[in-house]
């Protein structure tokens, strides 16, 4: 028998540990197959910015058309059915022996047996927007399954397929790429625009100031040269393209060295759902607000805690040395590379630096604090960690507005609000308008008091408004009356023009029908099914209302053998 000291056996452990660790970080590269039968070619990487979040998927483009079969990427069960006027719209969630879960959405439709499955519960329940979680193999799912179409449905801006993978038990999307799908890819990502950021002695940030680069081979561009002395970071806005595509999509892996030493890095494998809202703290927000382009940061801000970045750096440098040199790679999952390099010199900046004046607005909101603010019409309510940081707002009251603002501050926690309804007539409503003028349905909930309460991340100035018009209802694909023997649908155009839609209601010979709302198009479609009882003639009343109440009703007649 051998015996080893206690030392080796600790050593032998920690290697084990660090074997065992990394293993459960190998993703499995033979398991999951192609949802598509097309060439993939990509319309949206993982991870990239959106307007809010960071995308939870890869889109797969569908040859800019709808109803291209998507199959199932292995054998499991369907674990949720969802479907939605915006968000995923029609969307399929498969929950797979291995612990993965894949996500199919924007589908035009499903497959026969999930289609016939959902649209009873839809009967039952009256409703065309549905979450539902089947129990668990009561839906189940061969691998390569035809599980329905691909299409344009909830809030896609065009036909593609969304697809996701999940870990099953915390429901984590992770980067499909890392699965070995077979995406065509030898280009290298591409700048766009680089930036210069001063750190001062109050530890404010100042502008961004616009470096010039110049193209010194396909993989290599050098800047202008940066002086500067104390505590600066570094702020990029580009794109990676694959082959086959023009579209831009975002870049997986951002690394930074200062004196051959790492200053930051960052890649998109994996992220939580709810640190997604903190895009905007990766993003410099106020030049967004402000240009609507987005400047990656490359050093960490205030109220930043993703789980993107590896290692403990923060990306600032401090400028010490009277000559050096700051390098930054851009990566793609199949390691095409793009380096810019940054001379920087000790000494005073020959660029103008700005510093904007954060505290224009009169209203300091300590980050730690809790606030609520009461005037004679209205109440805010202001949790502390909304801002993540200490700010400075405009707060006003008046008889008839409200106040709230600072367009260059991101909120990230609902901020509360009571508006009294003073004059309560009928079709009131709560509006808001942001710092470019643009108006915008707010609430028309009230309370017991006569408030109009509402909970929201959008700062801007919020008063009373009156909506009496009834939505427009018009039917569009025959007319009132007509024999429509040789017609498989029924389509409605639908609009409200200040509120927007909240509910609609059809009825055709008495008994409630799935008819589906495609709010991109105004459109109101219902596809005749087996649930459609045929009389010849047939009766149709058309309910439609809008945020405040405002009712449009109208009946029909139609023929049909």
């Amino acid at each position: 028998m051998i015996k080893l000291k206690k030392s080796k056996v600790l050593i032998i452990i920690f290697i084990f540990f660090q074997f065992a660790n990394k293993a459960q970080d190998r993703y499995p590269l033979d398991y999951f197959s192609d949802p598509l039968e097309t060439e993939k070619i990509l319309n949206g990487n993982f991870g990239e910015s959106r307007s809010a979040h960071f995308h939870s998927g890869i889109d797969f483009k569908t040859q800019f058309k709808e109803g291209l079969n998507v199959y199932s990427s292995a054998e499991g069960y369907i674990s949720r059915i969802s479907i939605k006027h915006g968000g995923f719209g029609k969307a399929l969630y498969i929950n797979h022996p291995n612990g993965y879960t894949t996500v199919y959405a924007h589908l035009k439709n499903f497959s026969n047996k999930i289609e016939n499955y959902i649209k009873k519960l839809q009967y039952e329940k009256k409703t065309y927007q549905i979450e539902h979680y089947p129990k668990k193999n009561s839906l189940k799912i061969l691998k390569n399954e035809n599980i329905g179409n691909s299409g344009n449905t909830g809030s896609s801006a065009g036909p593609h397929l969304h697809y996701e993978i999940r870990k099953t038990s915390n429901q984590k999307p992770l980067n499909p790429q890392l699965f070995n799908f077979e995406i065509k890819d030898t280009r290298r990502p591409t700048m766009s625009s680089l930036y210069f950021y001063k750190v001062d002695d109050s530890n404010r940030l100042s502008d961004p100031v616009k470096l010039s680069t110049t193209k010194i081979n396909d993989s290599t561009y050098f800047s202008e040269k940066v002086f500067s002395n104390g505590k600066i970071g570094f702020g990029i806005s580009g794109f990676d393209r694959q082959d086959l595509a023009a579209n831009r999509n975002g870049i997986y892996k951002y690394e930074t060295y200062y004196n051959n030493k790492k200053s930051i890095e960052f890649k998109f494998d994996s992220f939580f759902f709810e640190e997604s809202i903190k895009i905007k703290t990766l993003i410099d927000y106020k030049f967004f607000v402000k240009n609507k382009k987005r400047i990656i940061k490359l050093f960490v801000d205030s109220g930043n805690d993703l789980t993107i970045y590896s290692g403990n750096e923060n990306g600032y440098i401090n400028v010490e040395e009277d000559s050096t040199e700051y390098i930054i790679k851009l990566s793609d999952l199949k390691k095409n590379n793009l380096y810019i390099k940054i001379p920087i010199n000790k000494g005073n900046s020959k660029r103008d630096i700005n510093y904007s004046n954060e505290y224009e607005f009169e209203t300091l909101v300590k980050n730690k604090l809790d606030y609520n603010f009461e005037f004679d019409n209205s109440k805010i309510r202001i949790p502390k960690n909304t801002f993540l940081k200490d700010v400075n707002i405009e707060l006003e009251n008046t008889d008839d507005s409200l106040k709230i603002k600072n367009p260059y501050i991101p909120v990230f926690k609902n901020i509360s609000i009571e508006f009294e309804n003073k004059h309560s007539e009928k079709g009131n409503y709560l509006a808001k308008m942001d710092h470019e003028m643009k108006e915008s349905f707010a609430s028309s909930t009230l309370d017991k008091k006569n408030y109009f309460v509402l909970k929201t991340k959008n700062l801007g100035t919020y008063f009373i408004k009156k909506d009496t018009i009834p939505p427009k209802l018009k039917l569009l694909n025959f007319k009132n009356k007509d024999w429509i023997s040789n017609k498989e649908n029924i389509v409605f155009k639908i609009h409200d023009d200040e509120t927007g839609i909240k509910n609609y209601n059809v009825e055709i010979n008495g008994k409630w029908m799935l008819f589906e709302y495609e709010y991109k198009k105004n459109e109101l479609k219902y596809k005749f099914d087996s649930f459609f009882e045929n009389k010849v003639e047939n009766k149709m009343k058309v309910i439609v209302e809008d945020m405040v109440g405002n009712i449009t009703e109208q009946k029909f007649k139609f023929y049909k053998k």
